[in-house]
């Protein structure tokens, strides 16, 4: 074996051991809540723990249904739905504007859309003026409150991320569609979004991890049972004389399931979409 081929395979090697050590740090915590959740009280407390050869039980389970969390299931995904829905659709139309048009003071409104990115990662210091506003403006605590939220907060990286990719796309497929005969009306909404869905997905990818996982924001603007998020719903089994870690597992659990499912059909998108533009100016 000579020198190139030999480093080359201790290349891989290096790969390969520092590719299983993050999936074992990232899989781990995961299993361990999913077999915590199939344990009851006296198992979960036993030590050494049991990894395997436990007797499982689907009572955790039973019970968080029994309470009420399937509605709060059903609250994230109408909320998260709904953000990713009116994101993209101001977001692309605002991405489109900004790629393609003038206007007045649009290099400044830009930089205002990218001043507004970190929203989407955290927005905790503006939630006392927001609920403020929002109560003055009678829109908290109702089902339409947190899309609204979620949708303002997501705009900016989703817009960001749409403008990308549609500079990527030379206007001349515009021109040539337009002396078809093809209308504006047809190039926004039929011929784009085809050409730019893995920038549409990644958008979409980073819309549903913020609405999905917030839980700050929502614990303030929504009160009660009804309108509570999965998040807050895991939140109840923290209790002031400590953790019910069987109901909090399995919470836990139904929660990490979306985002599995999410990742493993769009991931490729993401990482398409993330990229797009990166040759190019």
């Amino acid at each position: 074996m000579n020198r190139k081929a030999m480093k080359k395979s201790i290349n891989y090697l290096v790969n390969g051991l520092v590719l299983a050590f993050m999936a074992f740090i990232t899989i781990t915590p995961i299993y361990w809540c999913f077999v915590t959740s199939l344990k009851n009280a006296n198992e979960i407390a036993s030590y050494p723990p049991k990894v395997i050869g436990f007797n499982v039980t689907w009572a955790n389970y039973q019970r968080i249904l029994s309470a009420g969390y399937f509605q709060s299931v059903l609250n994230s995904a109408l909320y998260t739905l709904a953000a990713i829905v009116l994101g993209l659709l101001f977001g692309y139309l605002a991405a489109y504007g900004f790629s393609r048009r003038r206007f007045f003071l649009k290099k400044v409104w830009f930089y205002i859309v990218v001043v507004g990115i970190p929203l989407s990662t955290g927005s905790s210091v503006l939630l006392i003026p927001n609920y403020l506003l929002m109560m003055k403006q009678g829109l908290a605590n109702h089902w339409y409150t947190m899309p609204l939220i979620y949708t303002a907060y997501n705009l900016p990286l989703c817009i960001w991320m749409l403008i990308s990719g549609i500079r990527t796309m030379p206007y001349e497929i515009e021109e040539a569609a337009m002396i078809d005969g093809c209308s504006q009306f047809y190039i926004i909404t039929r011929l784009i979004p085809p050409i730019i869905k893995p920038n549409l997905a990644a958008a979409s990818l980073f819309i549903f991890i913020g609405a999905w996982n917030e839980y700050i924001t929502t614990s303030v603007m929504v009160n009660g049972t009804r309108l509570k998020n999965i998040q807050m719903a895991i939140y109840d089994y923290i209790g002031f004389f400590g953790q019910e870690w069987g109901p909090l597992c399995a919470a836990a659990t139904v929660a990490i399931i979306p985002i599995l499912i999410v990742f493993t059909f769009l991931g490729k998108q993401l990482v398409s979409g993330l990229t797009a533009g990166a040759v190019k100016g």
